[in-house]
């Protein structure tokens, strides 16, 4: 009887043992082949020969509908057009909101998303941020000038309208007691602000700086508050892409629009003042130090943190 169960249970061990070998090569198989498509993000693209980008198709200068035309256009709509001509491919672009950026990017709807990212710790945990980045905005409120908003303190219990899934929502009603109605998109709470269902909306202040400029706010509506929360915005690609030749791509790209000068001139063409931040890069990767350039080449352990 004991020879028995110690024939069943030496069966048993052999049975475990066998599936504990199933399971770690399917693991193992499983991990190689994330890592093969990793290795492989731009060569995929390549092969097809299109690249898809998704840009802001609701921000002022940035990345917006022609009412005229009906095509997106903008400041990153430009970048995504120099991007896609380095890689030697076509491009394809997907307007995109705030709400949805995520989805589209996890779904693998587009390759790159330049769609006014702020580089946070949340959105880090979402998505793969190639560094360089290639702008910093803060947070302001525009509003009517009658309002006579002149500090965050004002906003204590007024009704302030922003999008949904904004980065700076919860920072600003928890800190400064404002009840924000987040809306789906920037066109809505716009609507909103112009129809006097919110006394501001709550936005960045690039965002802002653009917005001014339009006829139909610049008499009437002011930027009305100092910008906090200075935050970097980041080209993004999808969280498993992270260390693949597509992040190396994109970030040796964003190099070059430094070292060339091309975002300063894209601010120009397109209205929008120059900002320290865009100055101060492009001053770094353009700066040479004993014959040799003071951030390096390429994005790398060694590079100083004021090039990123």
């Amino acid at each position: 009887m004991i020879a028995l169960s110690a024939h069943r249970a030496g069966g048993w061990l052999k049975q475990a043992s066998l599936w504990t070998l199933i399971l770690c090569f399917a693991v193992f198989t499983g991990h190689q082949t994330a890592l093969a498509s990793e290795a492989s993000a731009l060569q995929a693209i390549q092969k097809r020969g299109v690249l898809v980008v998704g840009v802001k198709k609701d921000v002022p200068l940035w990345g917006m509908l022609n009412p005229t035309s009906g095509q997106l256009e903008g400041l990153e709509v430009d970048l995504a057009r120099d991007l896609a001509s380095r890689l030697g491919v076509k491009l394809e672009l997907l307007g995109v909101l705030t709400a949805e950026r995520v989805e589209v990017l996890e779904s693998r709807r587009v390759d790159v998303m330049i769609a006014t990212v702020a580089n946070t710790p949340e959105r880090r945990s979402q998505m793969t941020m190639v560094l360089p980045n290639y702008h910093a905005s803060g947070t302001s409120v525009v509003a009517r000038k009658s309002e006579q908003f002149r500090d965050w303190s004002d906003l204590r219990n007024r009704r302030i309208c922003s999008r949904r899934d904004a980065y700076f929502n919860r920072p600003v009603a928890v800190k400064y007691g404002a009840d924000i109605v987040a809306l789906y998109s920037a066109n809505h709470a716009l609507q909103a602000l112009r129809d006097g269902r919110c006394a501001g909306f709550l936005y960045g202040d690039t965002q802002i700086s653009a917005l001014l400029a339009d006829p139909l706010y610049k008499d009437r509506y002011e930027m009305a508050l100092p910008p906090i929360n200075l935050t970097p915005w980041a080209v993004v690609i999808h969280r498993l892409d992270k260390g693949s030749d597509l992040e190396a791509a994109v970030s040796k790209a964003l190099v070059q629009w430094f070292k060339e000068g091309l975002i300063s001139r894209l601010q120009q063409k397109w209205g929008l003042h120059t900002p320290a931040f865009t100055r101060e890069r492009e001053r770094l990767w353009q700066r040479v130090d004993g014959g040799r350039p003071y951030c390096g080449e390429q994005v790398g352990p060694q590079t100083p943190e004021e090039c990123l």
